[in-house]
């Protein structure tokens, strides 16, 4: 059965495969705002308290992606966590119990239903990671936020992705479009989906010049919260 990706805007995604729902990074919150910072220009798609996740997976400590609105909105004692070790010492602070805590440092990997989740090089804090899950005899990588870095392919080639979810916003400690597509060449994907754009003013990205760097034949520019499943059979 195909991947089903929903995207919650930033670099947050729901994703279905292999029997398992898997949250990666949700911001669902104005948190940033709240904090002094910058203001959300995309609604949160949906109520956090409605994620039926299996797991949740925390690539960095920023609050982009380690959002305590959006946690705190969620039963902290019923999914799995799983992250990097200054993200599980953020997330014990909030309340999730040890026994729903997962190391996922890199180079790290577990198992939840048929998928298969890894944790890879990521060029943007200490410890922060990217992601691959492998189901289904799918396997999507999911950059996380990242500079480039010839790491990230070095790290990514065994894995042989089909699908890159990689950053374009260019700016603060991320890809640019013209990295992200070098990126996918490198890796010869069959699909590419642009992410991190359009959530803030002062950090976004048009994805269509990611588009126009890989070909729109093997690009797919997803809609916040309307489910896509991902063939790329071919």
């Amino acid at each position: 059965m195909a991947m089903e990706l929903v995207w919650l805007g930033q670099g947050g995604f729901l994703i279905r495969c292999g029997g398992a729902s898997i949250c990666l990074d949700p911001y669902l919150s104005d948190s940033c705002e709240r904090s002094g910072g910058h203001t959300r220009i995309a609604p949160a798609p949906l109520d956090p308290a409605s994620i039926d996740a299996d797991v949740f997976v925390i690539t960095h400590d920023h609050m982009d992606h380690l959002d305590e609105g959006t946690l705190r909105q969620i039963d902290l004692t019923a999914p799995l966590f799983a992250a990097p070790a200054s993200c599980r010492r953020h997330l014990r602070a909030l309340g999730v119990p040890e026994d729903r805590l997962l190391s996922f440092d890199r180079g790290e990997e577990f198992g939840i239903g048929d998928a298969e989740l890894h944790a890879v090089f990521a060029d943007h804090t200490e410890d922060s990671i990217g992601l691959i899950v492998r189901a289904g005899g799918q396997t999507a990588y999911f950059t996380a936020d990242t500079l480039f870095n010839p790491r990230l392919q070095e790290e990514a080639a065994p894995f042989a992705p089909d699908i890159l979810v990689p950053c374009i916003n260019g700016r603060w400690g991320n890809m640019g479009a013209q990295e992200a597509a070098r990126l996918a060449k490198g890796l010869n994907v069959k699909l590419a989906i642009p992410t991190h754009y359009g959530m803030f003013a002062e950090n976004t990205a048009d994805p269509m010049d990611f588009v126009r760097e890989m070909g729109a034949e093997r690009c797919r520019v997803l809609t916040m919260y309307e489910p896509a499943l991902l063939e790329t059979e071919g």
